[in-house]
C-alpha cells in the first residue's frame, strides 16, 4: 500500500475486543499477542494499548507505558517506553509497521505532551526490527539489559513536541 496518510492510531478500549481477536500474528519470539497484552494492561493505568488502524482494520498494535519501569532503562522522567510492536500476518510487508512508528511521534505529542523521549527494547537477533527503527530516527544507545533469557538493546528517539 502506498498512501498511508489514512493509518491512525488509537487508543484501544474494551469495546475493540472484537477487532483484536481477529488479529494474528506470525509466531515469534519478539513480540506478544494483542489479546495477551490487552489483558495484562487492564488494571494498569501506566499501560495505553494502541490500534494501528487503516481505515477500520485493524493492521497494527503496540503498547505505550509511562512511569517508573522507564527508568530501568533510562533515567529520563519524560520517556516512554514503546512495546509489543507488530503487524497483523495479513498485512506484513506492506509498510504499516514503519508508517505506524513515523505517526507514533505526532500521537504523543497530542496524547502525552509532556514526553520528550521514545524508548524501546529490541532482542539483538531481531536486525530486520532494528534496522527500521534506525530508519525511523532511533538511535542505539549502546545498552542493553537481559530480558526474558535473551539481551535487549535499547533504542531511543528524542522528540521535538511540536504539532505535526
Amino acid at each position: 500500500m502506498d498512501d498511508m496518510r489514512g493509518i491512525i492510531l488509537r487508543e484501544a478500549t474494551v469495546g475493540d475486543i472484537l477487532i483484536i481477536e481477529n488479529y494474528t500474528i506470525e509466531e515469534t519470539p519478539y513480540t506478544v499477542k494483542p489479546m495477551d497484552a490487552m489483558t495484562e494492561s487492564l488494571h494498569e493505568s501506566e499501560k495505553h494499548p494502541i490500534l494501528v488502524l487503516d481505515e477500520d482494520i485493524m493492521v497494527g498494535f503496540f503498547i505505550l507505558q509511562t512511569g517508573d519501569t522507564i527508568l530501568n532503562y533510562c533515567s529520563n522522567l519524560h520517556a516512554i517506553l514503546l512495546k509489543a510492536h507488530s503487524v497483523d500476518k495479513h498485512y506484513l510487508k506492506q509498510g504499516y509497521g514503519k508508517a505506524s512508528i513515523e505517526k507514533l511521534p505526532s500521537f504523543i505529542n497530542e496524547h502525552f505532551p509532556s514526553i520528550t523521549e521514545i524508548i524501546l527494547l529490541i532482542d539483538h537477533d531481531n536486525i530486520s526490527g532494528q534496522m527500521m527503527y534506525i530508519k525511523s530516527g532511533f538511535e542505539n544507545t549502546k545498552n542493553k539489559v537481559k530480558e526474558l533469557g535473551g539481551y535487549k538493546f535499547i533504542y531511543s528517539k528524542k522528540l521535538t513536541n511540536e504539532k505535526k
